[in-house]
C-alpha cells in the first residue's frame, strides 16, 4: 500500500493559492493527479463564532484535519494522487500568535504538538503574499475577497513563515524578480516529485 502525499500550500492573503489550485485543476497534464481541498474557512466559518475567539482558530484545526482524514479514508489504498490542501492544519496558529495569543497556549488548547502538524504533510509550499515584492499585484476588497490591508498581509505572510519554515519539506517561493507565471512555475516545480509515489 502506498503513503499518500499530502501537500500544503500557505502564504499571506493574496499569494496565488486559489489561483495555482484552479490553474491545475484546468490543466490537463495535472487531471487525475491531484485532489484539491478547499479551505476550512469556507465551513468553519459559517458556524457563527467569531474570529475574536479562540475556539474559531480551534475549529479551524479540528475542521482541517478531519477533511484531509475523511479524504484519506474515503479512497482506495492504491489511488496515486496527491492530496493539496488550501492552507494546513498548523496554519491557524499564525492567526493565533497576531491576535497576541501564546503559541505554548495553542498547542495547550488544541491538544496538539509542532511536530504532529509537520507529520501530517509531505511538504509545504509557500506562496508569499504579493504585498511583499509585489504590491501593485495586491488586491484586497471590493476587487477580491479578502480585507488586509498589504501591511496585515505581509505580517500575516511572516508568522506562517515562522509556523512552517522548520518543516523538511518546507519551499518558499517568493515574488523578487518574478512574474506569476514564473512563480506558478515553480510551484509546479515543486510539486511534481510528489505526483509519484
Amino acid at each position: 500500500m502506498n503513503t499518500r502525499h499530502v501537500i500544503v500550500l500557505t502564504g499571506g492573503p493574496g499569494g496565488g493559492k486559489t489561483t495555482l489550485i484552479q490553474s491545475l485543476q484546468n490543466d490537463l497534464l495535472w487531471t487525475g493527479r491531484l485532489i484539491a481541498l478547499p479551505e476550512a474557512i469556507q465551513s468553519v466559518g459559517k458556524m457563527g463564532v467569531s474570529l475574536a475567539e479562540k475556539q474559531f482558530q480551534k475549529l479551524m484545526v479540528n475542521a482541517q484535519i478531519d477533511l484531509e482524514e475523511r479524504i484519506k479514508s474515503d479512497l482506495p489504498g492504491d489511488d496515486r494522487r496527491i492530496l493539496l490542501c488550501h492552507r494546513g492544519s498548523l496554519d491557524p496558529l499564525a492567526y493565533w500568535l497576531d491576535r497576541g495569543w501564546g503559541e505554548e497556549e495553542f498547542f495547550a488548547f488544541t491538544s496538539t504538538k509542532r511536530q504532529m502538524h509537520y507529520d501530517r504533510y509531505s511538504a509545504v509550499i509557500h506562496l508569499v503574499t504579493a504585498a511583499c515584492g509585489a504590491a501593485s499585484h495586491y488586491r484586497r476588497w471590493p476587487q477580491a475577497h479578502r480585507p488586509e490591508q498589504p501591511e496585515d498581509a505581509i505580517r500575516l505572510d511572516r508568522l506562517l513563515e515562522e509556523v512552517w519554515a522548520e518543516h523538511p519539506g518546507y519551499v518558499k517561493i517568493d515574488n523578487v524578480d518574478k512574474d506569476w507565471p514564473a512563480k506558478a512555475a515553480l510551484a509546479r516545480d515543486t510539486l511534481r516529485p510528489y505526483l509519484e509515489i
